[in-house]
């Protein structure tokens, strides 16, 4: 049965609603975009400088994380959207052994990347970002990557549309909790893992007590995230991929109407 998630629209959405509003983009600020006929796109590796203009404009996280690879996609030569892929995020070890083992087994569990960051612009084709997202896994998987991980957040009205629309497998949502610091106006002041960095510490109950005599923040536990994987590889491969994650496998996950 799939679960319906009561949530908004998605934080891009609103950005790029927004940005073709023609009191903004129209009468006031009269501009022309590039046509973005989707047969037309070209798409190519791209710096991080790059990646970093559209993603800090239209992302919900506005940050770069840990991304190393950068693809983007072009109309007219200019770019309009972009995917980023990169070190894993959420690398729980406590029990010990790869975290992701238990999805596709220890024999892939290490050939693994993220899908860490992705946006589009608003002038872009609405196909962009799915096309996008299937040459940044062709990419990987050539350079030898056997799955990807990606995560949608509720918090940014996301369910993972596109993961949908280019058959990843839903998990479902993490059982993780995090902790995270935050500015009485409702503004994150630090993550839970700069936090640690900064301080070697965390947790609910010891952050609580760093902000007792800060009375301009707040400690705020993080909703868990959905999470979405790829599998690449050869047909063999992901045949034994798949033995181990079809238990785990959930249907697609659909917003409230």
């Amino acid at each position: 049965m799939e679960q319906a998630l009561d949530i908004g629209k998605a934080h891009q959405r609103l950005i790029r609603e927004e940005k073709s509003d023609v009191r903004f983009f129209g009468e006031l600020f009269p501009c022309k975009y590039p046509e973005s006929d989707i047969k037309k796109a070209e798409l190519d590796e791209v710096s991080y400088q790059d990646a970093k203009g559209v993603i800090l404009e239209y992302e919900w996280l506005g940050t770069m994380g840990t991304t190393q690879r950068h693809y983007g996609i072009f109309y007219d030569g200019y770019l309009a959207g972009v995917v980023c892929f990169g070190y894993f995020q959420a690398m729980n070890t406590n029990k010990g052994g790869h975290p992701y083992a238990p999805l596709i087994g220890e024999k892939y569990a290490k050939k693994g990347i993220q899908l860490t960051r992705g946006a589009c612009c608003h002038w872009a084709h609405p196909h962009s970002g799915s096309k996008l997202i299937a040459y940044g896994l062709k990419r990987v998987e050539k350079d030898g990557y056997k799955y990807c991980i990606a995560f949608s957040d509720p918090l940014a009205g996301e369910i993972g549309t596109l993961y949908q629309a280019t058959n990843w497998y839903y998990l479902g949502f993490g059982k993780t909790k995090h902790y995270d610091v935050y500015t009485k106006d409702g503004k994150i002041w630090m993550n839970d893992r700069d936090f640690y960095k900064k301080y070697k510490f965390c947790g609910r109950k010891k952050m609580e007590k760093f902000v007792e005599d800060k009375p301009n923040l707040f400690v705020k536990e993080r909703l868990p995230k959905a999470r979405y994987i790829k599998l690449l590889g050869s047909k063999k491969e992901k045949k034994e991929m798949y033995s181990v994650l079809e238990p785990l496998i959930k249907p697609y996950p659909k917003r409230r109407m």
